[in-house]
């Protein structure tokens, strides 16, 4: 009897079992067992999955404290692959249990009107959630759409319109995401105006939605959420750029905060948005909440760092060197300084402040935006004093460490870059200045100059050395305090995280080196220059090497010959003029752009032609400003140099106007001569070659001229011999021009003859690749294009499309066939160059069918080559190598 009555509750226990599993039938026990298994199965297994990920990532987040913070951080593109096991695992679960457990089954889900599952739509919300933190913000729409769609009248519906506009954010549209947020805020309001009334029945939901039982209760907006949704529409704010109102929606969120939620972070976004706001009271009141609230030791050290940059004295100093002691604040200590900089900087100790910023430079060993922040501030702070040599060292600096994401990076480059040319310049003026002041010294004193100068070097080397041994140890000391905290290897070579590091930094700044000595030296301008104590920029490289350090070697440098000195001088009034031009024109700086000028004009180095540039940029400066000066400056040009261009514009105010419209049709005479040899009208070429020779000085094609004149002889006379004089003048006359190096050609050729003995040569490396070189670029016109119409065409071309760069035109002929070639000339660098090409092949305005002609860029010298040698074929070999 015992044993049927067992079996009789066993089997009524498992027909209950049977019954409860199905989805079709709406009962107590069904609804209850499908709700648990949904409940926990699926929404709560899969929330954890996703929580652990998510807390996961951000515990391993490397925060940018300096900049502001994102509200809620999420994985970027990278970043999410490692959450996908966790993320998918929770997608699949819960799309699991929505098919398993839904209340009628989901197979047609167009066809439920009603579901008795309570937990379905958490599923479905969850499954939206994973795929928005996924990257998958189609699918994660699609969830929220469905919820919003079915589940109408449920708090689902409102945690789903949340994430909507999370997901909205996320992709951009910004409009729309307002649109949800507005939503919610109406549903809120209803739901607090229909409270205060005391009528829950006639609460309203979110417009736009229809109740599916006008009997049932609308559903409330959850608590729960009221703290993100507060921080989605500051997010929303800052993505439009309003920080006002960011600031109040963040300030609204922490009314619903719960003990569980980041509220260190809020405020450490509040602290930085009221920062900069200039509202320093608010920001100082927010990051010290974060100090004293449940935060990271990062994040709380990174609010005591902000909250002394906005304060200054003697406390918020000696809170900063206390925040120095502490061991766990090792690796910040380049951090620290800055801010002590600041603060110096704030109450105008300046010497203070920098002796901070190179002592953040010193300890910035890893991280490069601290680097580049502690070099770009002194380069400004050397560039405000107007110090241009010493700020361009630190914007140096600061462009190599940086990245190319760091703020204004292109612009800091450039800094470096536009003051490179006056470092340069000046270093070149005070060595070549420097030298020739030991060269007028008598022998032994210049011996004994050296001597001293030697000891002095060696005694610098040997303190560099003490400095840097100085520097590695303390190094080593605040690495060995760090790894203490960190539980790690004290010595630097046996803790691999920190050696990798350090390589890859290494590589990053110098490349891939070999292990060498002295592999940090190249072949450098070999100049000293003389910094304060506190100037000296980090990575500064030995002044000499042991074996130059002898008095032959030096002595070897100093102009002791007429050729040296002229050599010399030649630099130092180029290295003057070329400084002077930069701080006039670039950095508006005219009294020490006079200063460089007059330097030059003090040397009286006549025979140099930056002499007379040099006085007309002091005239042309002083015209308006000191008449008398001006007035001197004039006559120093009249009288030193009456033929020049600028003598003549002194004369005549509207000369280079003339001059310019002399030189065009200079141009077009010339094209027309030019034509004319081309149909072998040789005679009246020689006519005109001798009237522009003989009456025409000034004329800028008489070098061509005297070539054309010499080329017209070797077609009409047999005696080659009769080409000498003509030839030798042009040598004469116009040495180093290209014209000259052709006319040494012929006349070699005629004084030597050519030899019958034809031996092999070796086509290797008759051309040059140097990419310092300036470019040339030459258009070889094809058969029906005549110079004239070539000129015509590639002049409208450049006034059109590179009228800024200057561009000169020049005609040529080629080959044994006489082949027009069209000389564009001058581009700064092989860049450029290209540009101009590529321009010039893509536009057929003004050029017709000429861009499709041939057209290379070229160097001087190269190009002196290939008109040597005649041979096209070379030199495009060379080039498609090349370029």
């Amino acid at each position: 009897m015992k044993t049927t009555a067992k079996i009789g509750c066993l089997l009524a226990i498992m027909t209950m079992i049977i019954v409860g599993c199905s989805t079709e039938k709406n009962t107590w026990i069904n609804r209850n067992y499908h709700s648990l298994t949904a409940h926990y199965n699926g929404y709560y297994n899969a929330n954890e999955l996703i929580d652990q990920g998510m807390e996961s990532y951000r515990d391993g987040r490397v925060e940018n404290y300096y900049e502001i913070l994102p509200i809620d951080p999420v994985p970027d593109t990278a970043e999410v692959a490692a959450l996908y096991p966790a993320l998918d695992t929770a997608i699949v679960k819960c799309k699991k249990v929505i098919k398993n457990h839904s209340m009628p089954s989901n197979d047609r889900p167009a066809r439920k009107k009603s579901e008795h599952n309570r937990w379905i739509d958490e599923n479905w919300t969850t499954i939206g959630i994973a795929s928005y933190y996924r990257r998958d913000y189609e699918g994660a729409m699609k969830s929220f759409k469905f919820v919003r769609k079915f589940y109408s009248n449920d708090p689902s519906l409102y945690v789903g319109e949340l994430w909507m506009a999370k997901t909205n954010i996320a992709t951009g549209r910004l409009t729309e995401a307002k649109f949800n947020l507005d939503n919610l805020d109406k549903a809120i309001a209803n739901e607090e105006s229909a409270e205060e009334k005391g009528s829950k029945n006639k609460r309203s939901k979110i417009p736009g939605r229809k109740k599916k039982d006008d009997d049932d209760e609308t559903a409330k907006v959850p608590k729960d959420i009221r703290f993100d949704l507060e921080k989605t529409k500051a997010q929303l704010a800052l993505e439009r750029g309003d920080r006002v109102k960011a600031i109040e929606y963040l300030e609204a969120s922490l009314e619903h905060a719960r003990f569980k939620d980041n509220v260190a972070r809020v405020h450490f976004i509040l602290g930085q948005l009221y920062s900069e706001e200039g509202d320093r009271p608010k920001a100082t009141e927010h990051f010290t909440k974060v100090i004293k609230g449940r935060a990271k030791y990062e994040m709380v050290f990174n609010a005591r760092l902000k909250r002394a940059f906005l304060g200054t004295g003697e406390k918020v100093k000696k809170d900063l060197h206390k925040m120095m002691k502490d061991p766990k604040n090792s690796e910040f200590k380049d951090q620290i300084y800055y801010a002590l900089a600041e603060i110096e900087f704030n109450e105008g100790n300046d010497q203070a402040a920098v002796d901070n910023l190179h002592k953040s430079t010193f300890y910035s060993t890893s991280n490069t935006r601290q680097k580049g922040m502690s070099y770009e501030r002194l380069g400004d702070y050397r560039f405000g004093r107007r110090e241009y040599v010493q700020a361009q060292k630190y914007y140096d600096s600061c462009a190599r460490v940086i990245k190319d994401t760091y703020p204004n990076a292109d612009g800091i480059r450039g800094k470096a870059q536009s003051l490179a040319k006056l470092v340069v310049a000046v270093e070149t003026a005070n060595r070549e200045d420097s030298l020739q002041r030991i060269a007028m010294m008598d022998e032994s004193s210049r011996e004994k100059f050296v001597k001293d100068e030697i000891k002095r070097i060696k005694k610098a080397e040997e303190e560099r050395k003490r400095r840097e041994a100085e520097r590695l140890r303390e190094l080593q000391e605040n690495q060995n305090l760090s790894v203490d905290v960190g539980n790690g290897s004290k010595w630097y070579w046996n803790n691999p995280k920190v050696v990798r590091e350090g390589t890859e930094e290494f590589r990053r700044l110098w490349g891939q080196r070999e292990n060498e000595d002295n592999w940090r030296r190249s072949n450098k301008l070999d100049v000293n220059i003389t910094l304060d104590s506190n100037d000296v920029v980090d990575g500064e490289e030995p002044v000499k090497a042991e074996d130059t350090l002898t008095v032959e070697h030096l002595m070897s440098f100093v102009p002791l010959t007429d050729s040296m000195m002229e050599a010399s001088n030649t630099r130092l009034m180029k290295a003057l003029f070329d400084a002077g031009r930069i701080y006039n024109d670039q950095l508006k700086e005219p009294a020490l752009a006079k200063k460089q000028f007059e330097k030059a004009l003090d040397k009286g180095i006549m025979s140099d032609p930056h002499d007379l540039l040099s006085a007309y940029q002091l005239y042309h400066m002083t015209k308006e400003r000191d008449a008398a000066k001006a007035e001197g400056y004039k006559q120093y040009i009249l009288v030193n140099y009456p033929n020049s261009d600028f003598a003549n514009y002194l004369r005549d105010p509207d000369y280079f106007i003339k001059k310019k419209e002399r030189d065009a049709l200079a141009i077009q005479e010339y094209v027309k001569v030019l034509e004319r040899y081309e149909r072998a009208l040789y005679y009246p070429v020689l006519t005109k070659a001798n009237k522009v020779i003989d009456e025409e000085p000034d004329n800028i094609y008489r070098s061509k001229y005297m070539l054309l004149k010499a080329m017209c002889l070797g077609k009409t006379e047999s005696d080659k011999k009769k080409l000498l004089p003509v030839l030798e003048m042009l040598v004469e006359q116009y040495p180093g021009t290209e014209e000259a190096d052709r006319g040494q050609e012929m006349i070699d050729i005629i004084n030597n003859g050519y030899s019958d003995n034809i031996v092999f040569e070796d086509n290797s490396g008759i051309f040059e690749f140097d990419e310092r070189s300036k470019m040339r670029v030459i258009v070889f016109l094809p058969e029906g294009v005549s110079s004239q119409s070539g000129i015509s065409r590639v002049s409208s071309f450049n006034n059109e499309y590179f009228n800024l760069e200057g561009l000169t035109l020049d005609t040529k002929l080629f080959g044994k066939d006489q082949e027009s070639v069209i000389m564009i000339k001058e581009f700064e660098d092989e860049i450029k160059a290209s540009t101009y090409i590529t321009a010039f092949k893509n536009t057929q305005k003004h050029l017709l069918s000429l861009n499709e002609a041939k057209i290379f860029m070229i160097s001087k010298e190269n190009m002196a080559t290939l008109f040597k040698r005649m041979s096209l074929q070379e030199y495009e070999d060379f080039y498609n190598e090349y370029y």
